[in-house]
């Protein structure tokens, strides 16, 4: 969901705002004389892309600095490309996708200071993840360890996961083993516990089905409206990109996949000509 840069001159003759992330300053070894959790900001652009700064700042006028409550400067630094980029700079480059505990960690923060911006920046960035690199066991590892947190994606992998079945079938997505010990669908649906994101599946599943057969189906990486987006407003929905932008996009699918990356990629068959499922 990238923007163009918001960056203009009048935000330049706005006073600065000195932001530090945590109580106190941290070093590196690089450059032993420039704290790494220090940031100088234009107090104009703050106060429009953040709802926490805007509360801070509009009640103390001659506030000059704020310290916020977290040490995690590696994302301020990301939110603040974001902000002067119109991107993020290390998950829009990462050869890999962020780990589930990175993206929780960019969410917390964007509930921070109020930035939807950035939660729907990274949710954008796990679109852009190939379908191979969900599975099973990422629906799981998202519903025992983050689903507070990360609802939103969890929903989307499990779309990924209902798209992989109705359009490859059971049989593929069980995989031949599934009645032998230690395969990773035996040990799903033998879990009572799991009978909750099982029907929740097999919904889904029906969902999609329905949305087939009305040659309505389009996979979840190719959806580029705002269906996995988190908007405050009628105002800020109608605002973003992705409005701007066709519902879907043709999908390029990754060959030979090791760990949802590949070495070689394909049309996916959701190209205007031949038309969707």
């Amino acid at each position: 969901m990238a923007a163009p840069p918001a960056m203009t001159s009048s935000h330049a003759r706005a006073p600065v705002i000195k932001v530090i992330a945590g109580e106190d300053e941290i070093y590196g070894e690089e450059d032993a004389d420039v704290p790494l959790n220090v940031f100088h900001v234009s107090k104009s652009l703050l106060l429009e892309n953040s709802k926490y700064f805007a509360i801070i700042l509009d009640s103390s006028p001659d506030r000059t600095t704020v310290r916020l409550p977290t040490s995690d400067h590696d994302v301020l630094a990301d939110w603040l490309d974001l902000i002067y980029q119109g991107g993020l700079t290390k998950s829009g480059n990462h050869p890999q996708p962020l780990a589930f505990k990175d993206v929780q960690r960019y969410f917390k923060f964007a509930d921070l200071v109020g930035s939807e911006k950035l939660r729907n920046t990274i949710m954008d960035s796990m679109q852009d993840v190939p379908l191979g690199h969900w599975d099973l066991k990422s629906l799981c590892t998202l519903d025992a360890e983050y689903s507070s947190d990360l609802g939103v994606l969890q929903d989307y992998v499990l779309d990924c996961l209902a798209y992989k079945i109705v359009v490859g079938g059971w049989a593929e997505f069980t995989g031949s083993d599934r009645d032998s010990p230690g395969s990773t669908w035996r040990d799903f649906v033998s879990e009572t516990a799991n009978t909750g994101l099982l029907n929740q599946l097999l919904l889904r599943v029906d969902k999609l089905n329905e949305e087939k057969n009305h040659h309505h189906l389009v996979a979840p990486m190719a959806q580029r409206d705002c269906k996995w987006h988190e908007h405050v407003s009628d105002d800020t929905k109608a605002k973003c990109p992705r409005n701007t932008t066709p519902a879907w996009t043709p999908l390029t699918a990754y060959n030979g996949l090791k760990n949802g990356h590949g070495s070689s990629i394909s049309t996916f068959g959701l190209g205007v000509r031949e038309g969707l499922f």
